[in-house]
This record gives C-alpha cells, structure tokens and sequence, in this order.
C-alpha cells in the first residue's frame, strides 16, 4: 500500500502529437521489451504494470490489422 504522506507524482502532458497505431504499437513494444529488462522477479516487480502494457500491445496490433484490411 502506498504511504499516505507522500503520494505518488502526478504527470501532465503539457503538449501531444498524433501518431499512427502502427507507430504507437513499435514504441510501446519497444518500451515493454525495456521495461521487462530492467524489473526482475528478484525485485518483487509488480506484474499488474507488464500485464496493461501487453493489452495495450495487444489491443493496437489488433486495430493495425482492421485497418491494414
């Protein structure tokens, strides 16, 4: 559980640029394959961060195949 006293930081996006799926789905593939280098089970990593960022994998190669169709 987190400590009350000192909540997590809030980010804000300040600026945005739109990208295409097939784009979106290389760097969040690209960030995973990162992310999963450095979290080691030995760490007590939490799962439940890997498992949403793979639905999001997931979920934007599915919409790259609708519309490759």
């Amino acid at each position: 559980m987190d400590d009350i006293a000192h909540p997590p930081a809030r980010l804000q996006a300040t600026s945005s640029v739109p990208i295409s799926s097939r784009h979106a789905l290389s760097r969040v593939n690209n960030f995973l394959d990162d992310f999963q280098a450095r979290s080691t089970p030995s760490k007590g990593s939490d799962t439940s961060i890997t498992a949403q960022l793979q639905k999001l994998s997931k979920a934007l190669e599915q919409e790259c195949i609708r519309q490759s169709k």
